[in-house]
């Protein structure tokens, strides 16, 4: 299960809205990136040794089979878990918007130093639909943030936002001039919270 321990510092003025996401440092990505490893490394190996139905005898006996097997499934796990772990398990990353710009910026998930950052620009009359939504979900955990669009790219920044937060981000960012369409989540995410708390 992700860290939840995530920590969400935000400036908000007339003419700037900023987070600063920090995230879960190098070595507990570097623990999630084992985990899913050895997950994916049981699960090849029930695949491939565990009897077939009716006493049939394993894939492992097949030879051809059992190499497309050890090919294919690593990169079937790879490709159904890599936006989860990237999410769930966030690296530092900060969020700005001024009147004009958007700016995205995010530690590279690998650098498990937290030394390199790949940072976004975008004029803000090119970002459309900012809303609080899932970003990803697998197995009944979902993991809430902002999420937009520029030209026909879907960004997704600051997982783990907790409603409250995001609510005050929206509202900024609306009275910037950004397309931030109205939206019954936030609201009912907010009830949901003050239930829970």
């Amino acid at each position: 299960m992700a860290d939840q321990k995530i920590h969400v510092d935000f400036t908000i003025t007339n003419d700037l809205a900023s987070a600063r996401l920090d995230g879960n440092s190098g070595i507990t990505r570097s623990y999630a990136l084992a985990f899913f490893s050895v997950l994916t490394i049981i699960g090849m190996c029930l695949l491939l040794f565990l009897p077939g139905k009716g006493g049939s005898p394993s894939v492992w006996h097949s030879r051809s089979a059992s190499f497309d097997l050890v090919l294919t499934f690593p990169l079937f796990m790879f490709f159904l878990t890599k936006r989860y772990v990237r999410l769930a398990y966030p690296p530092d990353e900060t969020f700005s918007c001024d009147r004009s710009t958007l700016t995205t910026a995010r530690v590279r998930w690998f650098d498990f130093r937290d030394g390199n950052w790949d940072s976004s620009s975008f004029p803000l009359a090119e970002v459309r639909e900012i809303k609080y939504r899932v970003l990803v979900s697998m197995r009944g955990m979902s993991v809430y943030g902002l999420r937009f669009k520029v030209g026909n790219k879907t960004l997704r920044v600051l997982p783990w936002l907790k409603p409250a937060e995001a609510e005050r981000i929206l509202l900024a960012l609306k009275s910037f001039g950004a397309d931030v369409p109205d939206d019954p989540v936030v609201p009912s995410k907010l009830k949901e919270d003050q239930w829970g708390n």
